[in-house]
């Protein structure tokens, strides 16, 4: 973790956003591009400095992997309707919370894990109690289409929408009373995330805290994941039908005297990240993929989408998606972790595996692109998405052709 003000690098959140906190501190957390990265890298730094944290949310958040670590407790409720979710806790609850803990972190906002977005009618929500509210805004957005990168950018007030996000557009975003600051109480700090290693961005965030400052906003900037500590889930999609092979060819015993998907199980079990998920229809598979969250798919007649979209569910709060079929035997650990490694430099928010400089499975999603991903109808993968999406692609060259064949037919 990284961080930056205008005095310089800085050692802890609280000195980054230059917060002396008041005793049982409400602090609500706004905006896009990181805010559950930021509210549980604070509480582990609180926590370790002594406070007795609590964190929580006025709207939804992804459901963590625990719900009580060392001095921090996750008060929530269950959203029935999404299982990878959590919802506000009850009103009451809400507000006992204060008298309870030294910190209250909460994630008042959505975003659907855009870097920025516009507030909707009924957005963000803030508590009265609150002390400190905190925005924050993800600089991987600079540079990219507006549309593809601004949380209902269609409702952008005419005066300032531009095709493009730079510096003048969020700077226009976070300072507005109908934007960055609105239903904002106590004091107000912009927090602009993912700055990572690169160097516009960084050049972007000192631009932003000069221009801010204007207008009396206090801001830090700087990169809360680092590269490799980013969350990445394998999903394995094992429910088609195998129509052409003629009988379940995951299942076919190759030369080696194994089952085709064997190979692809074993080199994904080497790998060290974050979930391990597979996607079938097939109960015989699902014996075989120990070690995996194994998600049954019940509809395989809609398609490869469907498949996609329970990976995903699965994932939760993952930071970018490995998307593999289950009949390519070829497929190796190495070329795997290599793909991997080409994701961390943090040059593509798209990365696929290729052969001879054409693009094959399996390919690695950002989770910028979760809810186009979402939206996929039928047997359509992601191409439609990286066609909309090309300047995002990067392409990584596969060691030979077996390694990206797909056995089809006997």
């Amino acid at each position: 973790m990284k961080l930056w003000n205008y005095r310089g690098e800085q050692k802890s959140i609280t000195e980054a956003l230059q917060i002396k906190l008041p005793e049982h501190a409400v602090i609500s957390v706004t905006g896009a591009g990181g805010k559950t990265s930021l509210i549980f890298a604070w509480a582990r730094e609180l926590a370790a400095d002594g406070k007795n944290v609590v964190i929580t949310t006025t709207t939804h958040m992804y459901r963590p992997e625990r719900m009580e670590e060392d001095g921090i407790r996750i008060v929530v409720s269950g959203d029935p309707e999404r299982p990878d979710k959590v919802t506000a806790p009850p009103e009451d609850v809400l507000e006992s919370l204060r008298d309870t803990a030294d910190v209250v972190l909460i994630e008042a906002d959505g975003s659907r894990r855009m870097p920025l977005k516009w507030p909707g009618d009924r957005e963000p929500v803030i508590p009265d109690s609150t002390d400190i509210t905190v925005c924050v805004a993800g600089l991987s957005a600079v540079g990219k289409p507006a549309e593809d990168v601004i949380y209902r950018a269609d409702e952008l007030p005419e005066a300032i929408k531009r095709d493009t996000v730079d510096v003048n557009l969020m700077h226009k975003i976070l300072a507005s009373r109908d934007g960055g600051q609105k239903g904002v109480r106590g004091e107000f700090r912009i927090f602009l995330n993912q700055v990572d290693d690169d160097i516009d961005r960084l050049a972007a965030a000192y631009r932003l805290q000069q221009i801010l400052g204007v207008f009396g906003i206090q801001t830090a900037w700087g990169s809360l994941i680092e590269p490799d500590e980013r969350k990445l889930a394998v999903i394995l999609e094992a429910a088609g039908d195998s129509k052409r092979f003629g009988s379940n060819k995951l299942l076919h015993i190759m030369d080696d005297g194994r089952p085709m998907i064997a190979s692809v199980l074993d080199a994904v079990r080497s790998l060290d990240v974050h979930k391990k998920i597979i996607v079938t229809q097939y109960d015989e598979v699902a014996k075989l993929a120990s070690g995996f969250d194994t998600v049954m798919n019940d509809r395989p007649d809609l398609g490869i989408s469907r498949s996609m979209k329970l990976g995903l569910m699965a994932a939760g709060d993952a930071d970018a998606y490995i998307f593999c079929v289950c009949d390519q035997p070829g497929l190796t650990a190495e070329t795997l972790e290599k793909l991997i490694d080409a994701y961390k430099k943090g040059t593509a928010g798209i990365v696929s595996l290729a052969w001879q400089g054409q693009m094959r499975n399996p390919k690695i999603f950002s989770s910028l692109y979760r809810e186009e991903l979402m939206r996929l109808e039928g047997d359509t993968g992601g191409r439609q998405i990286i066609d909309a999406h090309k300047k995002d692609l990067l392409l990584v060259e596969a060691e030979n052709e077996d390694e990206v064949k797909d056995i089809d037919r006997l």
